[in-house]
């Protein structure tokens, strides 16, 4: 009862902040339909309500959707079945390539905007992007669980309606609200997500986007850091780690999961020797991130870790 006790003051805290940042976001100057938008790169002018925005990552992608808005151009690694996943259902647009390295020249005929673009990734391109049209510039491949929720909130204010966001924002914990209820009380076990390549495991500490996800539901990350990922992981490492409850994620194909699954050391991991080994999607638990990736999360969780509880 405590530690339930404890997850809703957590809610309350995070619906507080919430309301400390609307008033934030809404002082900047607009007069006549203009306002200034601050991001990480600076402050962009936009004029009146976009209407032809271009999303450079899947996190913004997700956040129009939470705002009723679909954007006219997405970088989706020119794999459109990901978009479908994400979104859970099929929307039109046109691909403007990868995440990585979008093509300007599909950006610039599309004749957006807006532009939505990624701090980690699209820097270099800054002056470019603002060259065609108005662009904001957002953390969201480093991005933690609040970090994505502070976006949806700028996001909803560049599109022209910052009220949208906070409602979004506020369907949303209710959402997780719900679901933090049905973990049980005293839950005390931590938590990784590996995801698995085909000669080492990516560990995802507290961090992550997914890591952040455990906290604000209040589960506890097998590895506390401020680096979001550690690289390269090997099986000693994830036996040093030794967590209680471990999410494999993987792509189609043979990865390291595969090889190591049988190794006597592997199989004297405590979230191995209890059975709490889940196999889940690398798109929904890794590349993916947004209000429903959080609750996508909290539900998987939730239906792999309780079912027989």
């Amino acid at each position: 009862m405590i530690d339930l006790t404890r997850r809703r003051i957590n809610f309350a805290l995070a619906a507080a902040t919430l309301t400390r940042l609307l008033p934030a976001v809404s002082t900047a100057n607009a007069h006549d339909g203009v306002r200034v938008i601050a991001h990480r790169l600076g402050s962009t002018e936009i004029t009146g309500t976009p209407i032809r925005a271009v999303a450079l990552e899947f996190s913004f992608v997700q956040a129009m959707d939470a705002l009723g808005l679909a954007p006219i151009g997405i970088a989706d690694d020119n794999q459109p079945l990901r978009i479908q996943q994400l979104l859970g259902k099929k929307v039109d647009y046109s691909s403007v390539g990868t995440r990585l390295e979008p093509n300007l020249e599909l950006v610039s005929a599309l004749a957006p905007d807006l532009i939505i673009a990624d701090e980690v990734r699209h820097t270099a391109i800054y002056g470019q992007l603002s060259a065609i049209a108005p662009t904001i510039v957002l953390n969201s491949w480093e991005g933690g669980y609040q970090t994505i929720k502070d976006n949806v909130l700028v996001i909803a204010y560049a599109l022209g309606d910052k009220s949208e966001g906070g409602k979004a924002i506020a369907e949303h914990e209710a959402v997780i609200a719900s679901l933090v209820a049905q973990i049980p009380a005293g839950e005390k076990r931590r938590f990784l997500l590996a995801v698995a390549g085909t000669g080492s495991m990516s560990l995802h500490t507290s961090s992550s986007f997914t890591g952040s996800v455990f906290k604000a539901i209040g589960l506890i990350p097998a590895i506390e850091s401020l680096d979001a990922v550690e690289s390269g992981a090997g099986l000693e490492r994830l036996i040093a780690v030794n967590p209680d409850v471990l999410l494999i994620a993987t792509d189609p194909g043979g990865t390291v999961f595969d090889q190591w699954k049988d190794n006597e050391a592997f199989v004297n991991i405590s979230a191995v020797k209890e059975g709490k080994v889940f196999e889940v999607d690398r798109n929904q638990f890794s590349r993916f991130r947004g209000l429903k990736t959080a609750e996508m999360i909290a539900r998987e969780v939730l239906a792999k870790v309780y079912s027989d509880s």
